[in-house]
């Protein structure tokens, strides 16, 4: 058989136009099979940050963003920031998990959640995003099972204070200490992991813990009255929780009104006599080291879940004065922040 042969004056261009048609439908192929990936046309990545209290020009958030831009995601070119403001959150169970919702909608793909209550809701309403969390004991909340390798759609980093270190701390600082007191909120997820910890750290160095419960910052003046008067306590502490963090005022309120001390785990408790806080810049670096990763399509089971790196001392000499107690000068000398 005789092959058919293209004759004629074009005859020599076939091979040619015949190649750059097929590159034509393979371009046109590769574009319809883009459009069905899970990013949007824009390649640009969405993070959310949750938040349940307030955290106004925060180390964590400069240090997060810098490490995104290191790894290159620039917010307004590749990264869009959702709930970006410090000073946006959410501490009403609905109104988190409406905003969660939304974002889902939205195509989100990592909600930075800092709390432990923000955590369970982002991963139980955004079922499409990886969540990255700040949480005080993600095992006892049951986010992930092994820290070393994270289940699911969960890591972060924990927000565990040493427990042991703070006691340790306040028997240098008040003489004869024996009986501490704690007031938690049993409704907050990261309230009850807190109290063991502390009621174990207690028992190791020969304390007693007496803890009262309260719902909210109004009841807590009614819990501290039964601390002090019928516990005879010592020391105060506010439990790693939310809840507990934003009723840190009423508590150094309580406080002072029965001239006792308190202890708190954020930097910002101006009032207490002594702090005992995550380093904020270290804890955003680590967050954001782990937000590119997840960005960048890891699993959250190839990230795992790391504790605080640093830790920073705070104490307050005007407290101490008020209260008649001399900071012992090592302690000083340890300390990373001491308030006048």
């Amino acid at each position: 058989m005789t092959p058919n042969v293209p004759t004629g004056p074009g005859a020599r261009w076939a091979p040619a136009l015949r190649a750059v048609a097929a590159v034509c439908v393979a371009a046109l192929m590769f574009a319809a099979c883009g459009s069905s990936d899970d990013d949007d046309d824009s390649g640009v990545k969405k993070i959310a940050y949750l938040r349940s209290v307030a955290t106004p020009d925060s180390p964590v958030d400069e240090a997060f963003i810098d490490e995104l831009l290191q790894r290159g995601f620039v917010e307004g070119e590749n990264l869009a920031i959702l709930g970006g403001s410090g000073t946006e959150v959410f501490p009403d169970p609905a109104k988190a998990t409406e905003a969660v919702e939304e974002w889902e909608e939205e195509g989100v793909d990592v909600i930075v959640a800092f709390s432990t209550s923000g955590a369970e809701i982002a991963r139980d309403h955004a079922p499409g995003a990886k969540v990255l969390f700040l949480a005080n004991d993600p095992q006892a909340a049951g986010f992930v099972k092994d820290e070393r390798r994270p289940e699911g759609r969960m890591t972060g980093v924990t927000f565990r204070i040493p427990a042991d270190r703070m006691l340790s701390l306040a028997r240098r600082i008040i003489p004869g200490l024996r009986r501490i007191g704690l007031a938690y909120p049993p409704g907050d997820p990261a309230a009850v992991p807190s109290r063991d910890q502390f009621a174990q750290a207690a028992q190791d160095q020969g304390l007693e813990l007496i803890s009262e419960e309260f719902t909210d910052a109004a009841d807590l003046p009614g819990a501290v009255a039964n601390l002090v008067q019928e516990g005879g306590v010592q020391l105060l502490l506010a439990s790693v929780s939310p809840t507990a963090t934003r009723a840190i005022p009423q508590l150094a309120e309580s406080a002072a009104a029965y001239r006792i001390p308190f202890a708190a785990n954020v930097a910002t408790a101006e009032q207490a006599l002594l702090t005992l806080s995550p380093d904020s810049a270290a804890i955003g670096s680590q967050l954001g080291r782990q937000a590119a990763r997840l960005l960048n399509g890891a699993s959250p089971a190839s990230v795992p879940v790391e504790d605080p790196r640093r830790f920073q001392i705070g104490l307050s000499q005007k407290v101490a004065l008020e209260l008649g107690i001399q900071l012992p000068a090592d302690v000083v000398r340890e300390a990373d922040v001491v308030r006048n």
